[in-house]
C-alpha cells in the first residue's frame, strides 16, 4: 500500500496559528524519565507457515540520536528526530529504519515504549476499541453472544464482554494487537493510577508498507507494560473476527527488507497531567482538533432529497399493511419484524409523521393505534420485539434469553413517542387518552425497576418486570425521557427521578469513563449507543432545570461520546465497494468495542444533543462533531445516482469498514437497517446550516456549502450555493448568544425556515 502522505501531513505538521517552541530532544527524553518509560527500536520476523509466529527480534535503546543493530544477516541504522509541539510534553517523533546491509524475509519494524510502575490500575484507551484496557471476563461464543450460563445472570455482577482484545483480568497472558483502523484516532493511552499522569501515542493510518500495528503487552507482575507501533501491522497467531479471538487465524502480510531500503515511522506522543479519568477523553478531543485538521466533505445530495427517498422506501417495503405498522427491516425474519426503540420502532415514526406526506402521516397514526393494541406486555413495559405480532422475548433463540427486554429499548421508546406527542400538539393533531396512558404505563414501569433494584439493568422480564442482568448503562437514555414526561405532565416526580438517575449514572459509569449494554447483540460490550443515550440524557437534565451539575457532565459525556467518531478519512483500496464510492470516513461512528465498524449516523439518532451542548457553551467542538456525523450519512445511501450493489434504492447499511473485522477493509454487504431512521432524523431534526450570528460562524450539516457575506452598507446576508444536482430544501438556523442560552426544548425544527436553493445555484439570504 502506498503511504497516505497527505494524511500523515495533515495529522503531523503543526496547523496554521500554532508556533513551535524553541526546546531540543532532551526534553523528550526527560519526559519519558519522568514517565518511568524509555524508547527503542526493533525489528522482527515471522513465520507465516505458523500463522505469522514470532520466530526472531532484535531491539536497541533509542536514548541517543543515532544507533546500530544487527539483527540475523541484516545491519541497520536508526535514527530519532524529536520536535516538540505547541505545548509541554507533546511531540512529533520520527524514527527513520535503514537497512545498511543484507536482506531479511517475513519481517516488520517497530518502535517500544516501556514502562515502569505499571498497574493493573491504570485506565487503557484505545478510542472505539478499548475502554479501561477491555480488562473484564468475557464469555467465547459465536455471534450473536449471549449469556449462556445462569451463574452469569444478575444484578451485581461484573461487566460481561464478548471474546475480544483486552488485557486479562485475572493471571495469565496480557496483550491487546490491533490494528490502525480499529480506532476513531489511531492512537493508545492511559492514566497512570499511581502518578496520576497520562500518556498518548498517536499515529496516522498507513506507513510506507501498510496499515500500522498497535499493541500493549502487559509483563506476569503487572508492573511493567510495553506499547508497540508496528508496520506494517503483523498480529501474532490469531486475530479478532466478528465475536471471537480464536476462530480467524493472522495472515497479515509481512515485509521483506534489504540493504538500501528506509522504513519512517511517524507519531506523536504526549505526556500530560491526568487526575481523572476523564482527563484522557479531554486530552483525546484536544488531539482531534489540533491534529486532525477538518476534513473537506463531498456535496452529494442534500438532505430535503434524501428524505423523498427515505420516505417512498419506508411507504414501499417497511409498511405492513395488514396489521398497520412500520417494520424496522426490510426482510420477514424475527428480527427485521418489529423492535421498538433501538432499532428504529417508534423512532422513525417522528421524522415520518413530521414531514411525510398526508398518506405518511396516516400511516404513523395507525402504527401508535396498533402499538397500543397489540405492543404492551403485562408488566409495563413495550414489548421489545414482535414476530407476527406474537412476543416471545428479544432472544428467542437463545436458551436464556425467553421474555428478555433490552431496557434501552424502552427508554428510547418512551422518550421518542414523548417527543411524537409535543409534535402532534404542535401540529394540531390530537392525542389520544389510550397512547397517553400507555407511554406513561411503560415510563411507570421502568420507574418501578429503578425504585425496586436501585439501578435500570441490561434486560428485564418483559412479563414480570423482574431485573434479570443489571450493570449497565443500557438505559442511559431514560433521563431524558423522564425529563420529557415532566414537559408533558408537570409531575415533578418525574424530573426528581431523572436526576436521580442521572447522579447514579454519573457516579457509577460516567467518572469512570465507561459505558456500555446499548446493543443487544455485543454483550456488555463498550459502545457508542449508550454513550449517546447517557449524553441525551445529560443534556435534556440540563435543559429542564438550567442547573450547572449537568452542563458540565454534558460536556464530560460529549467528548466521551467523540471518542467513537472517526476523525480521519480512511484510504480504502481502490478495487473495495468503499473505495470505488470514495467513501470519507471521518464522521462515522463507531459501533461498540465488537462490532468494529464505522458506518453513518448514530444507532439511532440525530446527535441533536450535540446541537443543545453546542449552544449552551459556545464551544465549537461539539456542533463540529455533529456536522462531522450528520455530513457522512448519505454518502452510505444507495440512490439512481450512486448505486451500492446488490442495494434498493434508499437503502444504509451498518457498514463501514477500516479494518478487517468481517467483511473485509472496505467492503460491505447489502441490507437495509436501523441507519435509515438515523438519516430520517438528521434530515428533520437538524439545521442543515447554523449560524452564529455573533461570531459570525457558519456550520454545514447539510450537503450545501455557506458563507457570510457583507454588503456595502454593513448589513448580513448568508450564501447558500447547491452543487449538487439535486434541488435543495435547506433548515436554517441563524441565533444570537442570547437566543442560543435559551434550551431549544422538543421539536423546535418546526420554526426554522427552509430555503430553497435549486440545483446548481447559489441563494442569498438576508440576516437579522
Amino acid at each position: 500500500m502506498q503511504t497516505n502522505k497527505k494524511f500523515l501531513l495533515l495529522l503531523l505538521v503543526t496547523i496554521s496559528g500554532i508556533f513551535i517552541i524553541p526546546a531540543n530532544a532532551q526534553d523528550f527524553k526527560s519526559d519519558l524519565l519522568k514517565n518511568n518509560g524509555t524508547l527503542s527500536a526493533r525489528i522482527n520476523q515471522y513465520n507465516p507457515d505458523s500463522y505469522n509466529y514470532l520466530t526472531g527480534q532484535e531491539s536497541i535503546d533509542l536514548t541517543s540520536v543515532n544507533a546500530k543493530l544487527a539483527f540475523k544477516e541484516t545491519s541497520w541504522q536508526i535514527t530519532r528526530q524529536v520536535k516538540p509541539m505547541e505545548k509541554a510534553g507533546k511531540y512529533e517523533v520520527t524514527v527513520l529504519f535503514n537497512c545498511l546491509s543484507g536482506e531479511v524475509k517475513n519481517a516488520s519494524v517497530s518502535v517500544d515504549f516501556n514502562f515502569s510502575n505499571w498497574s493493573k490500575g491504570n485506565y487503557v484507551l484505545m478510542p472505539s476499541a478499548v475502554y479501561n484496557g477491555n480488562r473484564y471476563p468475557a464469555i467465547v461464543s459465536d455471534y450473536m453472544p449471549f449469556f449462556n450460563e445462569f451463574d452469569q445472570l444478575g444484578l451485581d455482577k461484573p461487566i460481561l464482554l464478548s471474546d475480544q482484545p483486552r488485557l486479562n483480568y485475572k493471571e495469565g497472558v496480557s496483550r491487546i494487537q490491533e490494528r490502525s483502523g480499529s480506532m476513531s484516532i489511531p492512537s493508545l493511552g492511559f492514566r497512570s493510577e499511581k502518578t496520576k499522569n497520562g500518556f498518548f501515542l498517536c499515529f496516522g493510518q498507513a506507513g510506507d508498507y501498510g496499515d500500522y500495528g498497535i499493541d500493549i503487552e502487559e509483563n506476569k507482575a503487572r508492573d511493567k507494560a510495553e506499547i508497540t507501533l508496528t508496520s506494517p501491522v503483523v498480529r501474532e497467531i490469531r486475530r479478532h473476527w466478528l465475536a471471537r479471538m480464536d476462530a480467524v487465524p493472522s495472515t497479515d502480510p509481512t515485509a521483506n527488507f534489504k540493504a538500501g531500503d528506509k522504513i519512517e515511522i511517524k507519531f506523536i506522543v504526549d505526556f500530560f497531567p491526568c487526575p481523572k479519568v476523564q482527563n484522557l477523553f479531554d486530552e483525546l478531543a484536544d488531539i482531534r482538533t489540533g491534529n486532525y485538521p477538518v476534513a473537506e466533505k463531498p456535496e452529494l445530495i442534500p438532505f430535503s432529497q434524501v428524505f423523498q427517498i427515505q420516505e417512498k422506501k419506508f411507504n414501499a417495503e417497511n409498511w405492513r399493511e395488514a396489521s398497520g405498522y412500520y417494520a424496522g427491516g426490510v426482510s420477514n425474519d424475527y428480527f427485521q419484524d418489529w423492535q421498538i426503540g433501538w432499532t428504529g420502532g417508534m423512532i422513525s415514526t417522528l421524522p415520518l409523521l413530521a414531514e411525510g406526506t398526508p398518506q405518511t402521516k396516516e400511516r404513523v397514526l395507525k402504527n401508535f393505534d396498533w402499538l397500543y393494541a397489540k405492543g404492551i406486555s403485562p408488566s409495563g413495559y413495550y414489548y421489545g420485539t414482535l414476530y407476527k405480532e406474537k412476543p416471545q422475548g428479544d432472544f428467542p433463540n437463545k436458551p436464556l434469553g425467553k421474555d428478555l427486554h433490552l431496557v434501552r429499548k424502552n427508554a428510547d421508546a418512551t422518550y421518542y413517542i414523548f417527543k411524537q406527542f409535543d409534535l402532534m400538539q404542535k401540529m394540531n393533531i390530537p392525542v389520544k387518552a389510550l397512547w397517553k396512558e400507555g407511554n406513561l404505563k411503560a415510563v411507570e414501569a421502568q420507574v418501578k425497576t429503578w425504585e425496586k433494584y436501585g439501578q435500570l439493568g441490561q434486560f428485564v422480564n418483559e412479563q414480570t418486570g423482574e431485573l434479570v442482568i443489571g450493570n449497565t448503562t443500557s438505559a442511559g437514555i431514560f433521563p431524558a425521557s423522564l425529563c420529557a414526561a415532566y414537559k408533558q405532565t408537570g409531575d415533578a416526580r418525574y424530573l426528581k427521578t431523572a436526576e436521580t438517575i442521572g447522579d447514579y449514572y454519573y457516579q457509577n459509569f460516567i467518572s469512570k469513563g465507561l459505558s456500555c449494554g446499548g446493543p443487544g447483540d455485543a454483550m456488555q460490550s463498550f459502545d457508542s449507543e449508550s454513550a449517546y443515550g447517557l449524553l441525551e440524557g445529560m443534556v435534556e437534565l440540563y435543559e429542564a432545570t438550567l442547573d450547572k451539575k449537568w452542563l458540565t457532565r454534558s460536556e464530560e459525556m460529549g467528548r466521551q461520546f467523540a471518542s467513537w467518531i472517526v476523525a480521519f478519512d480512511f484510504k480504502f483500496p481502490p478495487n473495495t465497494a468503499h473505495g470505488k464510492l470514495d467513501i470519507r470516513s471521518t464522521g462515522g461512528v463507531y459501533a461498540n468495542t465488537q462490532n468494529k465498524t464505522a458506518p453513518g449516523g448514530i444507532c439511532t439518532h440525530s446527535g441533536l444533543a450535540l446541537l443543545k451542548l453546542y449552544r449552551a457553551t459556545n464551544n465549537v467542538f461539539y456542533i463540529n462533531l455533529l456536522r462531522d456525523i450528520a455530513h457522512t450519512i448519505p454518502q452510505f445511501m444507495s440512490w439512481k445516482e450512486h448505486p451500492q450493489r446488490g442495494f434498493h434504492e434508499g437503502w444504509i447499511y451498518e457498514r463501514c469498514n477500516l479494518n478487517d473485522w468481517l467483511e473485509g477493509i472496505g467492503n460491505t454487504s447489502a441490507g437495509s437497517c436501523w441507519a435509515e431512521t438515523s438519516m430520517l432524523l438528521t434530515a428533520v431534526e437538524l439545521p442543515g446550516v447554523y449560524v452564529n450570528l455573533d461570531s459570525k460562524q457558519v456550520f454545514c450539516m447539510d450537503h450545501i456549502k455557506a458563507s457570510i457575506t457583507k454588503s456595502a452598507n454593513g448589513k448580513v446576508s448568508l450564501s447558500l450555493t447547491n452543487t449538487t444536482i439535486y434541488d435543495a430544501k435547506v433548515k436554517l438556523l441563524a441565533e444570537s448568544k442570547d437566543q442560543e442560552q435559551k434550551p431549544l426544548g422538543l421539536n423546535a425544527f418546526l420554526k426554522w425556515p427552509k430555503v430553497g436553493v435549486p440545483a446548481g445555484k447559489t441563494v442569498v439570504v438576508k440576516l437579522k
